[in-house]
């Protein structure tokens, strides 16, 4: 496969984990039943292997270039980011 698509195509899957991540923290407000509540649950499991399979495509390297993992650690203890 050709590296530009590669790399757009695990980007794209990082996002779309993030909006997948947004919709289940608003699911308490809205009003399921049950069962819709049992099959949005493993959407959690499925988010996070969407992240983990988008991490992979775009590589070490671009990962380490955005430092994605060290700005959100840095927001939550309150300092500025250079």
């Amino acid at each position: 496969m050709n590296l530009k698509f590669t790399r757009v195509l695990g980007v794209s899957l990082i996002v779309g984990s993030w909006g997948l991540w947004g919709i289940l923290l608003a699911l308490p407000f809205m009003k399921l039943t049950i069962t819709q509540y049992a099959i949005a649950g493993p959407a959690i499991l499925v988010s996070t292997n969407i992240f983990w399979i988008g991490a992979a495509l775009v590589g070490k390297d671009l990962i380490l270039k955005y430092n994605i993992l060290g700005r959100i650690k840095v927001w939550l203890a309150g300092r500025s980011v250079k």
